[in-house]
């Protein structure tokens, strides 16, 4: 008898085993893409402001290319919206490791790799909802959550450690190979779904609108402890190496929680886990505040990640629940739409205090506005 330690799903050729193994190689670049970019910036320009304008632009056109976007997955499928987010990173990719730094360059990379990134989570999350079944979705939500967060934690770890070795191009390089790598397994997913009406009207209904507070909460944070974290890093902490190392930190706390999610669902409420981690992870951003050494940095990233994985899981499930009961395709694009556009504000925030007072300052209120979002999904999540 053959014993395999790999899970079934893995090895039995199923449309969830091949989106696993994409989201793993995929994963794996855009974890370094996503914290390197503007670092890269950063160490070009020295000064928050280009770095700032990027992560502005990226979320800006994340807000309005999510509905196109979903239209045009919605009239061609699933794969189709998986192989048009490789026209639009690889370009991006190219452009960043070939040209000189500048506001054009920045304003173009930031556009491209947006709406690919958006064409990859939007259709992600579409096929996880027509390719797992309700009951299961919480086990297949916790395998999504880790399996592939294994490239997202190796991926920056490797990404610091290759840039503080041979450069930043080198770095962009073996992002570059992973994306190439990670479209094997896209062309094997074949999710068949029949086309659905999709207007605005839709997207912006009273019911989708009902969780837009949600929505932005998480945008916000996911700007606050990913890439603005990892820049802060950088800049007052420890460089390439311990910057990528900081958010492999913060995915081995993902893993973990994963891991053991399925049995913290069976034991409480959706809404008490989701409460109780969103509290601890508003308290991660206050203590971001007064990190100084790298130690410091590696044991908040932990706890954060530990946190936003106890939280998201269940939401996770939660917003695949919601989407097959209204309708996913638009309740994705509100999603999406509404994430991005939580990125928009605490990119203003991060701008705005960076000219007026100081780079320090605004590391400080991206935290702090961070933190006050967590108080933000407590609420809404209370009133479901």
């Amino acid at each position: 008898m053959k014993h395999s330690f790999l899970p079934k799903f893995l090895t039995d050729g199923s449309d969830f085993g091949y989106l696993i193994q994409y989201e793993f190689f995929k994963n794996f670049a855009l974890s370094i893409l996503g914290i390197f970019i503007p670092i890269l910036i950063y160490s070009e320009t020295q000064s928050l402001i280009l770095p700032g304008i990027y992560l502005l632009i990226k979320a800006l056109t994340g807000f309005l290319a999510s509905y196109p976007v979903m239209k045009i997955i919605n009239r061609y499928g699933f794969r189709s919206g998986l192989s048009a987010s490789y026209i639009f990173i690889l370009p991006a990719v190219l452009m960043i490791y070939q040209l000189n730094i500048g506001l054009a360059v920045v304003s173009a990379v930031a556009a491209l790799y947006s709406i690919g990134v958006t064409f990859h989570t939007e259709s992600r999350d579409l096929e996880f909802v027509n390719g797992t079944e309700k009951k299961e979705r919480d086990l297949d939500a916790a395998h999504l959550n880790a399996l592939p967060n294994i490239g997202r934690l190796f991926g920056p770890a490797i990404g610091g450690l290759v840039s503080a070795w041979a450069g930043f191009s080198a770095m962009l390089l073996t992002a570059l190979a992973a994306v190439l790598i990670s479209i094997v397994p896209a062309r094997k997913i074949d999710i068949k779904t029949r086309k659905k009406e999709l207007g605005l009207k839709s997207v912006l209904s009273r019911k989708n609108l009902g969780y837009s507070p949600v929505f932005l909460s998480r945008g916000a944070q996911a700007y606050a402890s990913v890439a603005i974290f990892s820049l802060f890093t950088y800049i007052f902490i420890a460089g390439n190496f311990a910057s990528g190392l900081v958010r492999s930190m913060d995915t081995l706390g993902f893993m973990v929680m994963a891991y053991f999610s399925g049995y913290i669902a069976s034991k409480f409420s959706r809404f008490r886990i989701i409460a109780v981690g969103s509290f601890i992870a508003g308290l991660t951003y206050i203590l971001r505040i007064a990190v100084n050494t790298p130690v410091e940095a590696f044991l908040v990233s932990i706890l954060g990640g530990l946190a936003f994985k106890l939280y998201d899981i269940p939401l996770f499930s939660d917003f695949a629940d919601r989407a097959e009961a209204l309708e996913e395709r638009s309740f994705y694009t509100a999603k999406k739409m509404f994430n991005s556009f939580g990125k928009v504000i605490i990119s203003v925030v991060f701008i705005g205090i960076a000219i007026s007072s100081g780079e320090r300052e605004a590391f400080n209120a991206v935290f702090i506005f961070a933190a006050l979002s967590t108080a933000v999904m407590i609420v809404t999540q209370r009133y479901k």
